[in-house]
């Protein structure tokens, strides 16, 4: 258990819209010392993902889009990842979202979802916190005619065999945190799957 104590104070607002930026100020306390920060904090509310899975086929549907920071440091920004998004205001669940998510990029509806966990992305600068799911599918599950994916997206669907997703990240392929996080859970649950 830590000894350090804090207190944290809104200092001002930077910017308004689809992400909000604040300025907040603390002070951190630990015995005698005594240090005052000053921090950016990035709010766009929370998100959910999913990875879904074929079972009898061994297979796993993802999505590949633009991301543009990914394309500033690496000059790729088209990466494989699980579908995932911010949750909406409507969403009464971060599993609703991760469903809704998976029918709007993935054009599938998923099922039997199971929580992998909430995780913060990024602590230091971000509040979103991820909720992560697997979920079942099958070629049936295909849905016919519109998504309501956002106009805005344009995505490419893949579907990959769960043992060449391995590969793809063992050789530093697949480098989308929360996909990783999801296919490490579903090999330590169902190693089966990838072989």
């Amino acid at each position: 258990m830590s000894d350090q104590r804090y207190e944290v104070r809104h200092n001002r607002k930077v910017h308004t819209g689809f992400v909000n930026l604040d300025i907040f100020d603390a002070t951190i306390t630990k015995g005698p010392r005594r240090v005052d920060i000053s921090r950016e904090v990035h709010d766009h509310g929370h998100g959910a993902c999913v990875l879904p899975y074929d079972p009898a086929r061994k297979t796993a549907l993802l999505v590949r889009q633009l991301r543009v920071p990914a394309h500033l440091v690496t000059g790729d920004g088209l990466i494989l990842e699980a579908a995932a998004g911010v949750l909406d205001p409507e969403d009464p669940s971060p599993a609703f979202g991760a469903q809704r998510e998976a029918r709007e990029e993935l054009g599938y509806d998923v099922h039997d979802l199971r929580p992998v966990g909430r995780f913060f992305t990024i602590p230091g600068l971000v509040t979103e916190q991820m909720s992560c799911f697997l979920a079942t599918y099958d070629p049936s599950d295909k849905v016919d005619g519109d998504t309501g994916a956002d106009a805005d997206e344009v995505l490419d669907v893949e579907e990959w065999t769960l043992a060449d997703l391995w590969t793809a990240y063992e050789d530093g392929v697949l480098t989308d945190l929360k996909t990783v996080v999801c296919l490490l859970t579903l090999r330590m649950e169902e190693p089966s799957l990838f072989t």
